[in-house]
């Protein structure tokens, strides 16, 4: 029975790390324009989320089965100085080379995951955006042929920000429409040429016209540079600094041991539940707001909890 539940934590460990690996790699790529729900990646999320409860499961069945086992010898056991029995897996997989591939697995996705949310929040662009992309959104460069309701914002400072007005616009075809609320860094005169986002198949929606480059939301293309790649870089170096070294000085058997811990393991399933359940909403496109809604603290917030949780584990095991 031990080993049957020793397997089944091996087995589920691997799944989860294949499929949060492939999920979280293949969301921090996606494209602004990408469409909402994301089915896949949700299946993939929960699938990895289950797995790491399987794999919890089965280490504190295990524990209590060895316990268990370790009291009935002592009952029926006639024999003078039995030494106690460790609370250990077989020495299976245990060797040194097979624990730093594994620890190595895990660190080389921490930065990834620590910088999901960022990408998360920069391809949603928000529920009006969100609209305009499921009804197929598109870029056009139109011409101001009128200016209602012109009115300029200003920061708590009292400096310009941006003004905000109703624009007439001219499409390249001669079509016409209407963008409510345009944000436009200078104050928007006639014949002025901006960018708009709007979806020609769908004409009730509002289109958008923004200080922001807009023709994101239309490229559905991977997206590794810019802020994502800097993030990655940024949250990559924190773990290289905080994580790497304590988990590298420690030695294999300590942080193998660790690893069959259930009490200690139980944090990874309960903080990767807890994280995915707030960035849920990205990928479903259900139960968020506006792009204000992913909480500021999710950016930070989210690398600082796995930075903590991993640096914790990484000196439990060093320090054993």
């Amino acid at each position: 029975m031990a080993r049957v539940l020793v397997w089944a934590a091996r087995v589920s460990a691997v799944g989860a790390w294949a499929a949060l690996s492939v999920a979280i790699v293949w969301a921090f790529g996606l494209g602004g324009g990408t469409r909402q729900p994301l089915t896949a990646l949700d299946t993939l999320g929960r699938i990895g989320i289950g797995l790491l409860w399987l794999r919890v499961a089965a280490l504190w069945a295990d524990k209590g089965v060895r316990m268990w086992t370790r009291r009935k010898r002592r009952r029926v056991s006639l024999s003078k100085d039995l030494a106690p029995l460790r609370f250990r897996v077989p020495p299976t997989f245990d060797a040194a080379p097979w624990v730093r591939v594994r620890l190595a697995g895990v660190l080389l996705l921490l930065p990834f995951a620590a910088a999901l949310p960022s990408a998360l929040h920069e391809m949603d662009g928000g529920e009006a955006v969100r609209a305009l992309k499921t009804a197929g959104a598109v870029v056009s460069t139109a011409t101001v042929v009128g200016v209602t309701n012109a009115e300029a914002v200003e920061d708590s400072d009292g400096v310009l920000n941006h003004y905000d007005s109703d624009l007439e616009l001219v499409l390249p075809d001669g079509g016409r429409i209407t963008a409510r609320g345009a944000d436009t860094a200078e104050e928007p005169r006639t014949d002025d040429r901006v960018q708009v986002l709007w979806a020609p198949s769908a004409p009730r929606l509002d289109p958008l016209v923004r200080t922001s480059d807009l023709s994101r939301y239309v490229d559905t293309g991977t997206t590794y540079g810019g802020m994502r790649l800097f993030l990655l870089l940024v949250f990559g170096l924190f773990f290289a600094c905080f994580v790497v070294p304590p988990s590298v000085a420690a030695e294999a058997d300590q942080l193998h041991d660790l690893a069959w811990r259930p009490l200690a393991q139980t944090a990874v399933p309960v903080l990767a539940t807890f994280l995915f359940l707030w960035i849920r909403p990205a990928l479903t496109g259900v139960g968020l707001g506006g792009a204000e809604s992913l909480l500021p603290a999710a950016f930070g917030g989210f690398a600082i909890l796995l930075i903590f949780l991993y640096l914790g584990l990484a000196l439990r095991a060093l320090l054993d």
